[in-house]
């Protein structure tokens, strides 16, 4: 094989060092401007969930704006029922939070006596090389808002975000196909025009398919879990059964940390170790018989994505957007695969991205 000039070496570096800023480019907009992406992606996903339970009700003559405002009259019903559900529990235990620290360490503190000792010398050890200093440090604390006060922020933030995601949704089924048509007609050949239509309908398929799935299977696996917590005499059992429902979205992590917030609920209300671990006890089976069971044969090969590219992804949108970040990783990694499977100078990242080996789509030349 020839050696490459060097005028070609340079044209090739250039290259990628364009391809190498726009990515960073994209990925800087998209972290400053989270607050305009978040509800426009999730507006976007919401739409594709929607759209093809919706469209065959259009094509009988229902218009697209009524159906519209059923759906999301729908959802804000049932975002109603669950915050009024989650309401009381969660101030209850924001009001408790600074407390939980001591009411764990008196629980363990038997377990402590043995080591006290050792704490109690590296303690003085700290005191005598620290006495001089203390003397001679002026400490000014500044005031920081109290955490109610940030509490109250974030959710004024989040209400923000989901009132316009709800509006954007709203257009989005209220216009119906118009921009599926639209997209169409921009497309410079009948192959391309084909290849649009085939990636549009893919993506509503897959992500409206494996959204709604996942739903039903984590309300399940919250009324499992919750049923569970219930039967051993935890407290306020549903506010556990949703918050599980709901961290069951984020892969992995969602896990670990409802399995964190089970565990301590259980130790600051049980007396017993041994009682207290039966409740992390049925939510870690409820979910190992959901993750190994349940979902494998509901969703089948057709979702398979590869757990390493799932994990990373839940990391990275995580960082760039928080919460709804990790909410939408999932949706999002879906949709991108399907696009890059249906263009044959992104088909490398395809072949990341999938779990198996996928059969030829129509593509974009």
């Amino acid at each position: 094989m020839p050696t490459p000039l060097p005028t070609e070496k340079l044209q090739r570096w250039a290259y990628i060092s364009l391809i190498g800023l726009f990515v960073c480019a994209v990925v800087s907009s998209l972290y400053f401007a989270a607050d305009v992406f978040i509800p426009l992606v999730g507006a976007v996903l919401m739409g594709f969930t929607f759209a093809p339970l919706i469209r065959p009700l259009a094509r009988r003559g229902v218009p697209s704006p009524l159906l519209a405002a059923i759906v999301l009259a729908t959802l804000i019903g049932v975002a109603a029922l669950a915050v009024t559900a989650v309401s009381k529990p969660a101030i209850d235990w924001i009001d408790r939070a600074p407390k939980i620290a001591k009411q764990l360490e008196r629980k363990f503190r038997p377990m402590r006596e043995s080591v006290a000792t050792v704490e109690k010398a590296s303690a003085d050890v700290m005191n005598l090389t620290n006495t001089d200093r203390k003397k001679r440090t002026t400490t000014i604390v500044a005031a920081s808002p109290s955490m109610m006060e940030r509490i109250a922020g974030g959710i004024q933030h989040i209400g923000v975000n989901l009132a316009m995601m709800l509006v954007l949704l709203y257009f989005l089924l209220a216009a119906g196909d118009m921009f599926k048509e639209k997209t169409v007609r921009l497309m410079p050949t009948f192959h391309d025009k084909r290849a649009v239509v085939s990636i549009i309908n893919k993506i509503e398929s897959e992500v409206s398919s494996y959204l709604i799935t996942i739903l039903l299977i984590n309300v399940a696996l919250g009324a499992v879990v919750g049923g569970g917590l219930y039967a051993i005499g935890l407290n306020n059992a549903l506010f556990w059964g949703i918050t599980v429902a709901i961290l069951n979205f984020i892969p992995y992590i969602g896990f670990l940390i409802g399995l964190s917030l089970v565990t301590v609920a259980a130790l600051l209300q049980f007396s017993g170790i041994g009682d207290a671990l039966l409740a992390p006890a049925i939510y870690t089976v409820a979910n190992m018989l959901e993750a190994s069971f349940i979902t494998p044969s509901l969703l089948g090969r057709r979702f398979t994505l590869n757990p390493v590219i799932v994990f990373l992804s839940v990391v990275i949108w995580t960082w760039l957007w928080g919460i709804p970040g990790a909410l939408m990783a999932v949706p999002i990694t879906v949709v991108m695969n399907v696009i890059f499977s249906h263009i044959p100078a992104l088909r490398p990242l395809n072949e990341y991205l999938s779990g198996r080996v996928r059969v030829r789509e129509a593509v974009i030349t």
